[in-house]
C-alpha cells in the first residue's frame, strides 16, 4: 500500500486535474488598442438602423478596428458618396469621402447587378460609390446584361454572387420581412408573388367563403393600371382587373409564363413571335386581339399620357411600329420588336393590355383622370380581361368592390373561387380589431404589426421584403479598400479586412433583438427577392475568432489572447496535460514505494 504523504500527493494531482470542470467561468477578453479607426457613417432619424450599427460598432472595436459613429442626414451623406464633387477617387472620411456607408437597397423580382459593381459605373459615372473594380466582375456582368435567355441569366448570376461573396465591396447584414395576418384557413396565394407583383387572385380561396375581405393601410388615388404602380395599394386591386401577354408563374421559378398568349418566342431577343389565345375576351364580352395589343403600347410610350415614373423607360424600347400583324391572316398572330435588347425583356411583355373599344376615344392626356371619374360614376368601364371587374368604388368609406368576371373563364378555364372581392382602407386599431372578429381575411404588411400583437385564432406568414441593408465599403479607403496602410502592404490584406468586418457582424442577433426576427441574414449584394438569388451560398458566420485570424493574415498583431475555446474543449485540454502529469507522478510513487520495499525486505 501507499504511505500517507504518497497518497496525499496522489490525491492532489488528480482533484487538480478535474478543477477546469468543476470551474467553468469563462475567461472575458477587453477590446484591444485598435489597429486604425473608421468612420461609420450612418442617416439619422431611424432608430433601429442606429441600433443595429452600433451594435456593430462595438464588434468591431473587440477585434481591434475603433469606429467612430456619424449620424447625418441625405444631404450631408450625399456628396460623400455617390454625388462626390471630385476630384476622383473619392477618397476616406476624413478626407471629405466615406469610410463605411450604413444604407438599403431596394429590389424587387428582377435585380440589375450593373451601374452598381462594375467598373464603367464608378461614381462619377455610375451608382458604383463603392469603387469595386474587378476585371471578372465586368464580364460577368456583362454577359448576365446581355442574357435574354433565362438560363443564360441564371448562370451568370451566380457567377456575380460568387464574386462578391469573395470580394465583399460590401457587407449585407440582412433582408428584412414583413407579415400578412390572414385567416388560417386562406389558400392558394403566393406570398412573395402578392408582395412583389400583386398576384392575380383567381386561385385564391377559403373553404366555404364566396367574398374576401382585404384591408389596406392608404386610401385609393390612382384609378388607371398605368398609373397603378405609382401606389401599392391601388396596384394591388387594379391588377385583379387587367392582365398581360405574359406573368409571372412561381411554377416556373418566378419567370414568366403565357398568360393571354399561349406562346412567345424569339431568336434574337429584339423580336418575340406572339400567339394570343383566340378565347381571350373583355369582361363586357368583346374579343381581345392585335388591335388591344396595339393600342396598349401606343399609350405607354406616349408624351401626352404622361408616363408615370414606373413607365419612364418606355420609349427607349417601342414606338409606334413595335406591334406588327397581319388582319388578312389573322388579328391572333403578331410580333412586337424592341429598339433595344435587355436582360429583363420580357416585363415589357407584360404590360396589362387595355379594351382599345373602352378607351380609344379618350385623348392620351385625359385617360388617368377619365379613369377616376368612371370609378366613381360609371364603374362599369373599369374592366379588362382578369378575373374580376370593378363593381363599385365608395369614395367616403374607402371601399373598392370586385365583382367576378363572367367571361374569365371562357379563355383561362375556370372561374375565380371568390365572387366578390373588397379592398378596404382601415386605420390601424380598427385593422386589428377587424382581422381578430373575422370581419377582413387578410391585412396588408404595411401595418406595422408585430407577430405577438396578432391574437392565437389569427395567421400570418413571413415573406420576404423588397431590397437589403448593407455596409458599404469604400474600396480606395487604404485599410478596407486598397490595404496600402496595412502592415502587409496590398489588395489581398484589405480583403482580409473586409471578411474580419464581415464576421463581425452578429446578424442573428441583430435580426432577433432590433427587428422582432423580420427578417434573414444577408449573404450578397443580390437581394433575397431577386429570382436569380443564389441559395446555396450562406451567410458568413458571426465569429470573432475568424475575425481576429483575418486581421492577423492581413499583418495586424494582437497583445491579448481572445479566449474562444469552448468550457468542453477547454477541459478536455487541461485534463490531457494534468493526466500525463498525474500518471507520471503516480508511475514514480509507485517505483519509489516499490526500492522502499526492497531496502526493508
Amino acid at each position: 500500500m501507499l504511505n500517507k504523504k504518497a497518497s496525499a500527493l496522489l490525491l492532489i494531482l488528480i482533484s487538480v486535474s478535474f478543477m477546469p470542470i468543476i470551474n467553468t467561468q469563462k475567461i472575458k477578453a477587453t477590446a484591444p488598442t485598435p489597429f486604425f479607426t473608421i468612420y461609420l457613417l450612418c442617416p439619422k432619424g431611424q432608430p433601429d438602423r442606429t441600433g443595429w450599427v452600433t451594435r456593430i460598432s462595438k464588434e468591431l472595436q473587440q477585434i481591434g478596428i475603433g469606429t467612430t459613429l456619424i449620424l447625418a442626414s441625405w444631404v450631408e451623406i450625399s456628396p460623400r458618396t455617390w454625388s462626390y464633387p471630385g476630384p476622383y477617387p473619392i477618397p476616406s472620411y476624413a478626407e471629405g469621402g466615406y469610410d463605411i456607408l450604413f444604407v438599403g437597397w431596394s429590389g424587387r423580382l428582377d435585380f440589375n447587378p450593373t451601374g452598381l459593381f462594375d467598373s464603367p459605373s464608378i461614381t462619377p459615372n455610375g451608382d458604383n460609390f463603392y469603387q469595386y473594380e474587378n476585371p471578372e466582375m465586368d464580364w460577368a456582368i456583362s454577359n448576365y446584361s446581355s442574357s435574354f435567355v433565362f438560363d443564360d441569366r441564371i448562370y451568370w448570376a451566380k457567377q456575380i454572387q460568387a464574386i462578391l461573396y469573395d470580394d465583399l465591396p460590401r457587407a449585407t447584414i440582412f433582408y428584412p420581412a414583413d407579415i400578412y395576418p390572414h385567416d388560417p384557413n386562406l389558400v392558394g396565394w403566393d406570398p412573395l408573388l402578392w408582395e412583389l407583383d400583386f398576384q392575380s387572385m383567381e386561385n385564391w380561396s377559403i373553404s366555404h367563403q364566396t367574398k374576401f375581405h382585404y384591408a389596406t393601410r392608404y386610401q385609393f388615388k390612382h384609378f388607371h393600371i398605368y398609373d397603378g404602380l405609382m401606389s401599392e395599394n391601388d396596384a394591388q386591386w387594379l391588377h385583379q382587373i387587367y392582365t398581360g401577354l405574359i406573368e409571372r408563374d412561381s411554377l416556373n421559378g418566378y419567370d414568366y409564363s403565357p398568360r393571354l398568349a399561349t406562346s412567345i418566342t424569339t431568336t434574337d431577343g429584339y423580336t418575340y413571335n406572339i400567339e394570343l389565345n383566340p378565347n381571350a375576351t373583355w369582361a363586357d364580352g368583346t374579343p381581345l386581339n392585335a388591335y388591344d395589343v396595339n393600342f396598349s403600347y401606343n399609350v405607354i410610350f406616349n408624351a401626352d399620357f404622361g408616363v408615370p415614373y414606373y413607365h419612364k423607360d418606355w420609349w427607349m424600347y417601342v414606338n409606334e411600329s413595335s406591334v406588327q400583324w397581319d388582319p388578312a391572316i389573322s388579328n391572333y398572330t403578331l410580333s412586337i420588336t424592341f429598339e433595344k435588347r435587355d436582360v429583363f425583356q420580357k416585363k415589357y411583355l407584360a404590360l396589362d393590355i387595355l379594351p382599345k373599344h373602352i378607351w380609344e376615344t379618350i385623348p392620351y392626356a385625359n385617360l388617368s383622370t377619365q379613369a377616376e371619374i368612371w370609378a366613381k360614376t360609371d364603374p362599369g368601364k373599369i374592366f379588362g380581361a382578369g378575373p374580376y371587374r370593378l363593381a363599385s368604388y365608395n369614395e367616403t368609406n374607402q371601399i373598392i368592390h370586385l365583382i367576378k368576371n363572367e367571361y374569365f373563364d371562357e379563355w383561362y378555364g375556370s372561374e375565380p373561387y371568390f365572387d366578390e372581392v373588397y379592398f378596404e382602407y382601415f386605420n390601424y386599431i380598427d385593422a386589428l380589431d377587424a382581422i381578430s372578429s373575422g370581419i377582413v381575411d387578410m391585412i396588408d404588411h404595411a401595418f406595422p404589426f408585430q407577430p405577438d400583437q396578432l391574437p392565437p385564432a389569427v395567421s400570418y406568414t413571413m415573406v420576404d421584403k423588397l431590397g437589403l441593408q448593407e455596409m458599404a465599403f469604400n474600396n480606395k479607403h487604404p485599410y478596407i479598400g486598397t490595404g496600402e496602410f496595412c502592415p502587409i502592404s496590398g489588395p489581398e490584406s484589405a480583403k482580409h479586412v473586409r471578411k474580419a468586418i464581415n464576421h463581425a457582424i452578429p446578424r442573428e442577433a441583430i435580426i432577433e433583438d432590433v427587428l422582432n426576427d423580420l427578417g434573414t441574414p444577408g449573404v450578397t449584394g443580390f437581394p433575397k427577392t431577386a429570382i436569380d438569388f443564389d441559395h446555396t451560398l450562406k451567410p458568413y458566420e458571426y465569429n470573432l475568432t475568424l475575425a481576429r485570424q483575418h486581421m492577423e493574415s492581413a499583418g495586424f498583431v494582437y497583445e491579448d489572447t481572445l479566449t474562444t475555446l469552448s468550457i468542453g474543449e477547454t477541459s478536455i485540454a487541461f485534463l490531457t496535460i494534468m493526466g500525463s502529469l498525474v500518471i507520471t507522478a503516480t508511475v514514480n510513487i509507485i517505483v519509489r514505494i516499490k526500492k522502499q520495499r526492497k531496502s526493508i525486505f
